[in-house]
């Protein structure tokens, strides 16, 4: 078994993990090994949003020899490791830990001042909108004739 060696490289493997659990597509190897189960019994499903691992998943619980071998072993090595990586998971869950990792990793990012421009170009845009809402849904004043 490896060993992370520090707690943000634990914590970068554990964000991959889960972000891979929602597309059969950021895990090449368990794409390679399921590529033909998800040709024949899932020809149909859209991808992404963890549609086609739901497919499978539910496959294999109907029916433990509907998958290929190399499909079934892959996918309950996948399912248990991101089991594990859910349950360590949870030691990173505080808003404020997420909100520390989100400021750390704009703050490194080289398009820091690309992603703040785009921030507050939003921001304006929805002040704006606002506005121009109130002014849209304000009711008319009535005309009386006295």
């Amino acid at each position: 078994k490896a060993v992370v060696s520090t707690q943000s490289t634990g914590k970068q493997v554990i964000r991959l993990v889960v972000e891979a659990h929602g597309d059969v597509h950021l895990d090449p190897i368990l794409m390679r090994a399921c590529q033909e189960d998800i040709a024949y019994i899932c020809p149909r499903r859209d991808h992404g949003k963890g549609r086609v691992i739901e497919c499978l998943q539910a496959t294999a619980k109907r029916d433990s020899n509907a998958l290929s071998q190399s499909c079934g072993s892959m996918l309950k090595s996948r399912l248990d490791m991101w089991a594990a990586a859910f349950q360590r998971a949870k030691e990173y869950d505080s808003a404020l830990e997420m909100a520390d990792d989100l400021y750390r990793s704009i703050e490194s990012s080289k398009y820091k001042h690309e992603l703040l421009a785009y921030f507050l170009l939003s921001l304006v845009i929805i002040v704006i909108l606002s506005f121009c809402g109130g002014r849209w849904s304000k009711p008319k004043p009535v005309n009386k004739l006295y």
